[in-house]
């Protein structure tokens, strides 16, 4: 059995040259990979890189605001599904969908749950990304606002 090192600050691999034969051949063989996947295949991995940019969203403490409109217009980019076609499936004018996705109008809970069920997320994770959002806006709008609010003024 080879000695087993404890990788260092949380890097689990060394450092490799990017011009090495090794690396080269490690590209060759994801890309032969990624030629052989199925479209559905290649759907699933975009379905998921999106799920992962939604929970990154949520943890950064980026100050640029993504909507949840943007991520489900990156879902439905990705399957192919004009909004059109989408809005009617789920129940809804085209025109609110839009609305949905600007912005304009907020996520309601049937509707995070429907989208949950299409593209197997968690519902909460769509209203999380809304209340988030919300939370900025009004944080940044008026920070002075709620500075003059504290327990020991009350007490």
């Amino acid at each position: 059995m080879k000695n087993y090192k404890e990788p260092s600050k949380g890097v689990l691999t060394n450092r490799t040259d990017a011009n090495s034969s090794d690396f080269v051949d490690f590209q060759a063989i994801l890309l032969n990979k990624s030629k052989s996947q199925t479209e559905s295949q290649k759907r699933e991995i975009e379905l998921l890189a999106i799920k992962f940019k939604m929970e990154d969203y949520l943890i950064s403490d980026n100050s640029e605001v993504k909507l949840a409109g943007e991520f489900l217009k990156s879902f439905l980019k990705s399957t192919h599904i004009r909004q059109n076609k989408f809005a009617e499936y789920i129940g809804l004018k085209p025109s609110n969908l839009n609305k949905v996705i600007s912005g304009e109008r907020p996520i309601s809970y049937e509707i995070a749950i429907i989208l949950g069920r299409i593209f197997s997320t968690e519902p909460m994770v769509w209203l999380n990304i809304q209340a988030k959002n919300e939370f900025k806006k009004i944080t940044q709008s008026k920070p002075s606002k709620y500075n003059q609010y504290s327990l020991d003024d009350l007490v």
